[in-house]
């Protein structure tokens, strides 16, 4: 018989599977192991543990491996072991201790998992956890995202007891007659989850004596509404973004809602973009031109009709002769294939051109340099290549990659814009050559 408070936990959407459990000897995760280990027949699951001894405690820590081992052993579940001096490496990494204690653990719990061959990790997270996590996030500025608190399965990670109280967990193993290690250091408010369990929700609860709870429920309703807005900026993505050699741009068509931007621009520009910058973003996405530096790696421009992220430093391909006739390739920025041959003229296609084979003689494929020029066709005379872009509304960004034939400094062809005067097809013309350019990041 079970009892009541936990009657309602079930492993079955993790049925077949081999959990690694994670084990320090406290309550919540005695209890998870107990919980897994007695619907390990009825689900065919496969359970291993996992305790990490951290060196913080002195003698304690000692005492809470002997209490895994011996519990481990009572419940005929392996136990994957390792000792790890952590206060050590917190310093010589320059870290706080909490923070070091984290990284390590979950370093551990992952080669503990693939040493076992392991499907998910299971932590022993429960209600008042998922409450603590939530406020947390909130009093930190969170979005939606961070309210939601921690997934039931995320990735790797398996939580199985975020609804169930602390308060029943522990009612559970006394009931069980199972006992459990006591860490004294989370009676300690030196840091802000201790001090939202110590303090702040204890006086919370004295008004509204369910508000962990009310709390969680919250979260779980912030999930399901930042589930759907995940899907709408997946889709608006898919439709919006586009990669290529400069980066990548979002097309900008007044068609999103600020709250699906948001959330754009932090899958592009990274999750750990500031609430800062991602406001600031934000802003330039309304304007109809500027430029923002992100980071040491990361740029960000905005013309009429993009949002442009840049590298911070571009590295642009290296010329490469023309190959007439064959195939040229402009490293991952585009190929050109080259026909010798008598081509309709009516042909209307931007990607391709004919050309009067002589004044391909020594052509190179590149990227724009300083000073280049061309004459427009049936234009009266040449013009700065920069300027010629401007007047066909190439967005800067764009003009960086853009592919050209050149020779020398002057212009043949600015690839998918226009070609110039001089080589087009004359009258006295002996040779053509048909120029097709392929932009890998269409193929």
């Amino acid at each position: 018989m079970v009892s009541a408070g936990v009657e309602n936990i079930r492993f079955d959407d993790v049925r077949s599977k081999h959990l690694l459990v994670a084990l320090s000897g406290g309550a919540d995760s005695v209890a998870l192991l107990k919980l897994a280990c007695m619907q390990r027949d009825e689900l065919n699951l496969q359970i291993t543990a996992a305790h990490l001894h951290h060196g913080i405690r002195g003698p304690q820590a000692d005492e809470d491996a002997a209490f895994c081992r011996k519990l481990c052993a009572s419940l005929e579940v392996s136990l994957i072991e390792e000792r790890i001096d952590v206060p050590a490496l917190a310093q010589a990494r320059g870290q706080g201790l909490e923070t070091a204690a984290r990284e390590i653990r979950y370093d551990f719990l992952r080669r503990a998992k693939q040493q076992c061959g392991a499907d998910l990790i299971a932590l022993a997270h429960h209600l008042n956890d998922q409450a603590e996590t939530i406020l947390m996030h909130l009093l930190r500025g969170a979005g939606p995202e961070g309210a939601c608190g921690m997934a039931r399965i995320s990735g790797d990670l398996y939580r199985p007891l975020l609804e169930t109280p602390k308060a029943a967990l522990m009612q559970f193993l006394e009931e069980a007659g199972i006992g459990w290690q006591e860490d004294a250091t989370n009676q300690v408010s030196d840091n802000p989850r201790n001090a939202l369990r110590l303090h702040v929700l204890p006086e919370i609860e004295k008004s509204y004596p369910s508000a962990a709870a009310a709390i969680v429920r919250y979260g779980r309703l912030a999930r399901i509404e930042s589930d759907c807005l995940e899907r709408m900026t997946c889709d608006f993505l898919q439709a919006h973004l586009e990669r290529g050699p400069y980066g990548q741009r979002l097309k900008l068509c007044g068609d999103a809602e600020e709250a699906i931007l948001r959330r754009a621009i932090r899958k592009i520009a990274g999750r750990d973009l500031s609430a800062e910058k991602t406001d600031a973003l934000v802003s330039l996405a309304n304007q109809t031109r500027g430029k923002m530096e992100i980071s040491g790696s990361l740029r960000v421009e905005k013309t009429p009709g993009y949002l442009y992220f840049l590298p911070a430093q571009p590295v642009y391909p290296e010329a490469v002769s023309l190959n007439v006739p064959g195939e040229t390739l402009l490293g991952d920025v585009c190929r050109i294939i080259a026909e010798e041959g008598s081509f309709s003229l009516e042909e209307k296609d931007p990607c391709t051109e004919i050309f009067d084979a002589c004044m391909l003689k020594n052509a190179v494929l590149r990227t724009r340099k300083d000073g280049d020029r061309i004459h427009p066709l049936d234009a009266s005379g040449e013009k700065l290549l920069s300027d010629y872009l401007t007047d066909r509304k190439i967005d800067r960004p764009l003009r960086e990659f853009l592919p050209l034939v050149a020779c020398e400094s002057r212009i043949l062809w600015a690839c998918g814009v226009g070609m110039s005067h001089e080589a087009r097809i004359q009258p006295d013309t002996l040779r053509t050559v048909r120029l097709r350019i392929n932009f890998i990041t269409e193929e």
